[in-house]
């Protein structure tokens, strides 16, 4: 009698168990959305452009289709054509819907319609296709992963400092990161052709790399749909999303193209180009990534490949699933992890399922506890409280003060450009630029070193100001203006190469420069400014965090009455230049 009590026993306790999974509560999908709104929205307008590559690579050719002017990079040269202008065009649409709303409501008083404006209205379009996005993907894990895990997940995803900057970012590695949320939804749905569609756009219109994610689902469909259908709809779905690739490029470069081939063949193919131009960096750097943006989240995501055979038993999915569920993550990984070349941006796709995975190792941990003290054991449930509790808790306590940090720290040339334009640079509504005669005076605006923090021409109300380069200790390749007609897009621009060297075309002599935009390091090889009172005035300036004479961990973290005691700040400054207005005689 006794043995017979000792076997039941624990199948008891784990009935115990599946009954509670069953009768938690799980925010529905627009209660979920509404959670996630909040961090998104606060990202859309308090979230600084860490990325060159989102300025000048999108930002700026963004705003050449919209107004006409702005910065070409070379990989819109129609002679490498290695972005999408079709993943362009999505984002245009956006805009001006934006700006039609815009001019109908009370905002624009004037007529006009701030540029601003724009800029935090795509954003905030960013922030809520992200939040939809997510809050799919949160619904489609319940009957996979369990509800505990999925609560977990909608609890990570909210708090995450990663998700919190790659959520409004204006690169295709965050729109890589909606559509991967989206192709895992349709997967655990079992809406197969709905994931390749979501895979296939996101390989020809987003990033191409991120075809190897793919692979577990490629098994998946074949199994599940055979062979003959998986290839027919596969082969459907890419000639209809290759057609609309091809045809919008092709009205842009005025020639046949496919940006994504361009770019493996730049990155991979070829002998002569790589990636590693740009810089390398060893695996560290992710690492140390990882740590700062998802802080015990990252160690908890990685043994989730192992410890998801300890979740509660599910009846939509055996272990195998919810391993080639997760697998994608872990093949990124190593990908990326090997690669030379590394930059933050590169693991946005992957960042939903790490805190997908940080959810199943936490998930794992209570029902190893339940398994082994009982559900009903006060012990056991005492050490469940502290271990969610605590973990969910230190969790968010070090997002927010990563978050808070980066906002605080480096949030200064986007408030330095905001106050060029509402206050100092010639705006629509003003005519005393116009110099005597028809011809308009041209405000010439010069950045040198900080050259990559320029936040993009929506910042810079009308093409009355020419924004121009310093030299700099940079010598890399600059971008330069766009071809400002009709077809400027099609146009092979002059002084561009594929190979990152300085183009010195791109400079403009210090004097010409009616402003200056400019961080003030103490050490700097390049003109000080603030040295000059007498030809340099001070307009503005805003604190940024000078990191080289910062203590570590609080320039990383931000830790209310003690970063401010073992961090320094410096001035990001505009200046004036003090022009010789006294007349001459002949």
């Amino acid at each position: 009698m006794t043995k017979k009590l000792s076997k039941t026993q624990p199948r008891a306790s784990m009935a115990t168990k599946d009954t509670e999974e069953r009768h938690l509560w799980t925010p529905t999908l627009e209660t979920a959305v509404s959670l996630l709104l909040v961090p998104r929205v606060i990202s859309s307008l308090l979230n600084p452009i860490a990325d060159c590559d989102e300025t000048f690579n999108y930002w700026e050719p963004l705003h050449y289709l919209m107004y006409g002017f702005g910065f070409q990079t070379w990989e819109y040269s129609p002679l490498y054509a290695l972005r999408s202008y079709l993943y362009l065009l999505v984002h245009l649409v956006v805009v001006k819907l934006a700006s039609w709303g815009f001019s109908f409501s009370l905002v624009g008083t004037t007529g006009v319609v701030s540029k601003v404006m724009l800029f935090y209205g795509l954003r905030g379009a960013l922030a809520l296709v992200c939040s939809y996005c997510e809050a799919l993907f949160y619904r489609a894990c319940i009957p996979h992963f369990g509800r505990r895990t999925a609560r977990y997940l909608l609890w990570i995803l909210l708090f995450n400092a990663g998700m919190f900057h790659a959520s409004t970012a204006f690169l295709p590695s965050t729109f890589v990161m909606y559509l991967i949320m989206l192709f895992l939804t349709a997967w655990m749905e079992r809406q197969h052709f709905l994931a390749i569609f979501w895979g296939v756009v996101a390989v020809l219109c987003g990033w191409p790399y991120v075809g190897v994610l793919f692979v577990p689902f490629m098994f998946d469909t074949l199994h599940a749909r055979g062979v003959v259908l998986s290839l027919i709809a596969g082969a459907s779905i890419g000639l209809v999303v290759l057609t609309a690739e091809i045809g919008v490029n092709f009205f842009y470069y005025r020639k046949i193209v496919l940006p994504a081939w361009n770019i493996v063949q730049y990155n991979v193919l070829s002998s002569e180009t790589d990636s590693t131009l740009y810089g390398v960096e060893p695996w560290s750097f992710y690492a140390l990534n990882l740590a700062l943006n998802f802080n015990i989240a990252a160690a908890m995501a990685l043994p989730s490949l192992l410890v998801v055979f300890l979740l509660p038993r599910s009846a939509s999915a055996g272990a195998g699933r919810r391993l080639a569920f997760l697998s994608p993550l872990f093949i990124w990984l190593a990908i990326m992890f090997a690669q030379a070349h590394k930059e933050e941006r590169f693991l946005f796709p992957v960042y939903p399922l790490l805190c997908l995975g940080a959810a199943i190792t936490l998930s794992s941990a209570v029902a190893s506890v339940w398994g082994v003290f009982g559900p009903g054991s006060s012990f056991g449930n005492f050490t469940v409280t502290v271990l969610v509790y605590g973990s969910l808790g230190l969790y968010s306590l070090l997002s927010i003060s990563r978050v808070t940090s980066n906002v605080v720290n480096y949030s200064a040339p986007i408030r330095i450009y905001s106050h060029l334009h509402d206050h100092v640079l010639p705006s629509p509504t003003k005519n005393v630029f116009m110099a005597s005669g028809s011809a308009t005076a041209v405000t010439t605006l010069c950045i040198g070193k900080e050259w990559y923090r320029f936040p993009s021409s929506f910042f810079v109300p009308t093409n009355a100001t020419s924004v121009r380069f310093l030299k700099s200790s940079f010598s890399g390749q600059l971008p330069k203006p766009f071809e400002q007609h009709e077809n400027g897009t099609s146009v092979i621009p002059t002084d561009m190469n594929n190979q990152n060297r300085e183009e010195f075309t791109r400079y403009t002599p210090e004097d010409d420069c009616d402003y200056v935009v400019d961080l003030n390091l103490p050490g700097q090889q390049e003109t000080k400014f603030w040295e000059s009172p007498g030809k340099w005035q001070l307009i503005h300036s805003e604190p940024f965090l000078n990191a080289d004479a910062s203590r570590s961990p609080y320039r990383a973290l931000y830790v209310p009455f003690l970063t401010t005691k073992h961090v320094q700040y410096v001035k990001y400054a505009v200046y004036k230049q003090k022009r010789d207005t006294t007349p001459h005689t002949p």
